[in-house]
């Protein structure tokens, strides 16, 4: 039986949330990290409503739903570090006192059904929230390596790449110290 929105609720699942975060990992990958629009976010939507029989999203439910996201996983990269609590990769759950947990999820509410269910598609998470931080052309996350983004290579075509002369050594080899432009 299909889930259904109550009110302007939409109910996702993990199979929706898996599609939305690749959507996101998709558009990033292709836009350089720039986020999407309402406009796309709307398409996006009618896509959902489309595939999802019995629910109505809006760009604005997708919307609130990407910042729900991140502020869950920015809360799972804290666990990771914060010291007093411990993680079991295994299960991908926290190890921690009640009270200690209590604690936590005062300060990082969206963050409570971390305790049991742990976080699903980790990778997709950190695609979309860490990877494209450093948006633009020449942006690249620490796991993309620079030559899978050709543009990040592409240099003014004014630079005279002739300006660049490396420091010898005394025998005629480069040195691997500091070099010099023309030399000054």
């Amino acid at each position: 039986m299909p889930q259904k929105a109550s009110g302007d609720t939409y109910v996702w699942d993990p199979i929706k949330e898996k599609k939305f975060l690749e959507k996101l990992d998709e558009y990033l990958v292709i836009t350089g990290g720039k986020q999407p629009t309402l406009a796309v976010l709307n398409i996006w939507a009618a896509q959902f409503n489309a595939e999802f029989e019995g629910v109505h999203a809006f760009g604005t439910t997708l919307s609130q739903k990407k910042d729900r996201m991140k502020k869950i996983y920015k809360g799972w990269k804290v666990l990771q570090t914060r010291t007093g609590l411990g993680y079991d990769p295994v299960t991908d759950l926290v190890i921690c006192s009640d009270e200690e947990w209590q604690s936590f999820v005062q300060v990082h509410k969206e963050c409570k059904h971390l305790r049991h269910k742990g976080l699903r598609n980790k990778e997709l998470y950190y695609s979309v929230f860490d990877k494209y931080h450093a948006a633009g052309a020449s942006g690249y996350g620490s796991v993309t390596m620079p030559d899978e983004n050709p543009s990040y290579f592409d240099f003014d075509a004014s630079m005279d790449s002739s300006a660049y002369q490396p420091i010898l050594e005394e025998d005629g080899t480069p040195t691997t110290g500091p070099h010099n432009l023309n030399n000054m």
